[in-house]
């Protein structure tokens, strides 16, 4: 493996870790707030803060990924991107505070405004955050940014439980949030020497490369965030409760395990824009690990949904079963896409992304509501399932315009990984259906315990066994095997050293 390839393998491990400490967190923090506090709770949080990434989603004009793929920013570009941040930090807050009375009496919750109001300060936190640190993804240096997100969450997760011992309601919530966001403001400037200043000179660039980001961000808007509305609206509190936990619970494959790996894939893809045929080959390497390493966890969430929600969260949660279920669909149909935004990033190209989502935009909103209709939460969810579908085919059809990616080489990647999978699903259905149903918690945890040591010796032997069959191929095995290999090596090597730059210092 190249040393870039190295590096990129690092730090896709560190982002894996940072997400799998937080999502850990997380969990812990779900498991116990869902026995001090009710689902409508969750739902109206939930509500505030999608109102929250609506608009900061509007806003967004991706300044760190700008400064990501010039690669050579001067200082001026930083204090640009510094002070273009804090414009819109500022502008978002004010647009959410004004928006507060208004939302709460379209939902019919007064509630909601004080909530809207006291999440406005998370926006205008966000645009004073040090600019400095995007070199940590710049150079790859993720490690840094995993000590900055776990210690901010950390401190969210102690200040959130403490308070819903005490209150017992949503403020609970509210606060742990705005204690995170302020702790990660905070470390931003410790942790790193830059100190920006305010200036403009350097909005040439930014203009350039955000233009088309600001129609994909009302794409993504839309895409993302649509279904809460819509469940919000349409359904009850308790129901949009029920489905965000549902959602978060299904796609932990695509936002703890693959979406790190895509931020680590385009500070990398962005160094070898100059090289199209080792672009393509990374993007055929990417693909294959990302579906190795996510798929089974995708499928296998939604084949132990029952337990997952009976052994963490208790009967009041038994609703979101049939919720996961299907939205375990969405996210593994959205494994094979998760490199295509480092792509087209990479290669200046952030039009591609504003295409690829179009089509799948234009048929969400009308399925998202005939679904909830006549299914509720679950038609939201198979909304999103056919969305994914159709992102899906207009993904693959732009790569095959924009790098020399043959379809064979796709399959190639895929192939071992999707047997494994029947297999893996095969195996923990028919255990599932033989064992008796469980009577204690006792129970539960060994009968979930022994599903996923089933499913995951299952898996990763199906693979092992079609790649010894197959010849030792080059593909994802051998991969994995030399990163490991590489690892090792360089972890018996002392004082080894990773070169890196630093943007200008104050």
């Amino acid at each position: 493996m190249s040393g870039l390839g190295h590096r990129i393998a690092t730090g896709a491990t560190w982002i894996v870790l940072q997400r799998l400490a937080v999502r850990i967190i997380g969990l812990v923090s779900t498991v116990i707030l869902a026995r001090l506090l009710v689902p409508e709770d969750f739902g109206l949080v939930a509500l505030a803060t999608t109102m929250l990434a609506v608009l900061e989603t509007l806003l967004e004009l991706g300044f760190d990924l700008a400064l990501i793929q010039k690669q050579s920013a001067d200082r001026s570009q930083y204090d640009t991107a510094w002070t273009l941040s804090i414009v819109r930090g500022v502008l978002t807050a004010l647009l959410f505070v004004a928006a507060a009375y208004p939302l709460a009496g379209f939902y019919d919750d007064p509630r909601l405004a004080m909530v809207v109001m006291w999440l406005a300060a998370i926006a205008l936190m966000s645009g004073f955050q040090n600019i400095g640190i995007v070199e940590f993804r710049m150079e790859l240096r993720f490690e840094r940014e995993f000590r900055l997100l776990v210690v901010s969450k950390l401190a969210a997760f102690v200040v959130t439980l403490a308070l819903a011992w005490y209150w017992r309601d949503y403020r609970a919530l509210v606060a742990g949030i705005l204690t995170g966001k302020a702790v990660n403001l905070i470390l931003s400037y410790t942790m790193h020497p830059y100190r920006p200043r305010l200036s403009l000179k350097g909005a040439t660039l930014f203009l350039h490369f955000s233009k088309w980001l600001l129609v994909n961000n009302l794409i993504v808007l839309i895409r993302q965030r649509m279904d809460t509305f819509v469940v919000g609206k349409m359904s009850s509190a308790s129901a949009l409760g029920h489905y965000s936990v549902a959602y978060e619970i299904s796609n932990l494959a695509t936002t703890e395990l693959i979406w790190p790996i895509s931020r680590a894939l385009f500070p990398g893809f962005a160094k070898m824009q100059g090289n199209p045929a080792r672009l393509a080959a990374g993007f055929v390497a990417s693909l294959g690990i990302m579906f190795f390493l996510g798929a089974p966890l995708a499928v296998g969430v939604g084949l132990v949904a029952e337990h997952i929600v009976r052994i963490f969260l208790g009967a009041p949660w038994m609703p979101a079963v049939p919720l996961i279920q299907v939205l375990s669909l969405y996210g593994f149909l959205n494994l094979p896409v998760a490199n295509g935004q480092a792509i087209y990033l990479a290669i200046g190209r952030p039009d591609l992304i504003t295409w690829r989502g179009l089509p799948s935009v234009l048929v969400l909103p009308p399925a998202l509501i005939g679904g909830v209709h006549f299914m509720g939460p679950v038609g939201a969810a198979w909304a999103l399932v056919l969305s994914a579908a159709v992102g899906l085919v207009m993904h693959f059809w732009l790569i095959k315009r924009q790098l020399t990616v043959a379809a064979k080489d796709i399959v190639g990647a895929l192939w071992r990984p999707g047997l494994a999978l029947c297999a893996m699903a095969a195996v923990v259905l028919f255990i599932d259906r033989a064992w008796p149903d469980e009577e204690t918690l006792a129970q539960g945890l060994l009968q979930k315990m022994t599903l996923a040591a089933a499913g995951a010796l299952t898996y990763f032997g199906a693979v092992a066994s079609l790649w010894l069959a197959a010849g030792r191929p080059d593909g994802t095995e051998k991969r994995i095997l030399g990163t490991v290999e590489e690892w090792l090596a360089v972890r018996r090597r002392a004082g080894a050293v990773i070169p890196r730059s630093e943007p200008p210092r104050a």
